[in-house]
């Protein structure tokens, strides 16, 4: 488990030709373990480790709730902000031996289950304010038309107060199985699940962006995760 997580910590460090040092990227590092409180304290080490420290990405721990049969009980999200970041977050960790101490410990109570590199394609709120996601994994065939269609139903429910937390868009770059996936927050259960009722053929704005989206898209997965703890 040790090298292949390092693979995917280098693959999560790769740029392309054009300048995208302001893009945003997220790394999804998907794990099954029965020990979560272990996951949390082999975290909290290396982050206060020296080189854990330097690392200029962020980490969040996202406890998979539900999400049908996967094999995932949690996720770490870490988050970059720029392809410099990528970079720099490879470098560090190439030379690091607390990095090391990390991924031994890791590989003493998890399991590595999924590994996606994504791109912010489009966010709105504050999504590290919100203690619940629900999840929609799908293969978009044109994604300015899914994403028009998107902007056009979100906007008209944030309009009439229906939509109140973060949401968005992200591109997968890097990954199998699907090629983007839409999230909707909540500051807690019942309002997400309020939200997610109006995601009905009885909601008009719902309505047209399904007919809209429904030859361009196919949903591969729902799912609603949970944040445990943020590292920074």
């Amino acid at each position: 488990m040790k090298k292949t997580l390092i693979f995917l910590f280098a693959l999560s460090g790769f740029t392309q030709a054009d300048d995208h040092s302001m893009d945003t990227y997220y790394a999804y590092y998907g794990i099954s373990t029965t020990n979560p409180p272990a996951v949390v304290a082999a975290m909290d080490k290396f982050n206060a480790s020296e080189c854990g420290q330097k690392t200029p990405s962020t980490v969040a721990l996202m406890a998979e709730t539900f999400n049908g049969g996967e094999a995932s009980t949690h996720t770490f999200v870490v988050t970059y902000e720029g392809s410099k970041v990528l970079d720099e977050t490879l470098a560090i960790l190439s030379t690091c031996p607390d990095y090391a101490t990390f991924l031994t410990e890791m590989a003493e109570i998890s399991e590595p289950t999924e590994q996606n590199l994504v791109k912010k394609l489009y966010e709105q709120g504050d999504w590290t304010k919100d203690t619940v996601f629900a999840v929609f994994e799908m293969n978009i065939k044109n994604e300015d038309a899914y994403l028009t269609a998107y902007k056009k139903m979100t906007d008209a429910m944030v309009e009439q107060g229906q939509l109140t937390s973060s949401y968005g868009l992200e591109r997968v770059i890097a990954g199998t199985d699907f090629s983007h996936f839409a999230f909707i927050g909540g500051q807690n259960v019942a309002s997400l699940m309020e939200t997610l009722d109006l995601l009905d053929m009885k909601n008009p704005d719902f309505k047209e962006f399904q007919t809209a989206v429904r030859r361009n898209r196919s949903i591969v997965r729902r799912g609603i995760v949970n944040p445990v703890k943020a590292w920074e």
